[in-house]
């Protein structure tokens, strides 16, 4: 993420609306910010879906290789968004 362009549109509490921009491909996503302090923050080790106690789901916060590996997937293909999706 240091190669990138980063703005943040929007702040709002401990959420912010950012627009990230990769220097090399000018390719441009929105992303929403969610801060949290340490206490708030789910244990590193969990990464799978779980289940709170209301029998919600609960999902852990996207990586930064995740989002790595999204940019390489977007970058890499030429069409419409369902067919990328059709394809997974």
């Amino acid at each position: 993420m240091a190669e990138c362009g980063i703005n943040v549109l929007a702040q709002q509490g401990n959420r912010a609306l950012v627009r990230v921009t990769c220097r090399s491909c000018n390719d441009e996503n929105l992303l929403q910010i969610i801060f949290q302090t340490e206490a708030e923050a789910p244990d590193a080790a969990v990464t799978a879906p779980s289940v709170d106690e209301g029998g919600e789901r609960v999902v852990a916060p996207i990586s930064g290789d995740e989002i790595l590996e999204l940019h390489e997937i977007l970058a890499g293909h030429a069409g419409p968004l369902t067919e990328l999706l059709a394809r997974r």
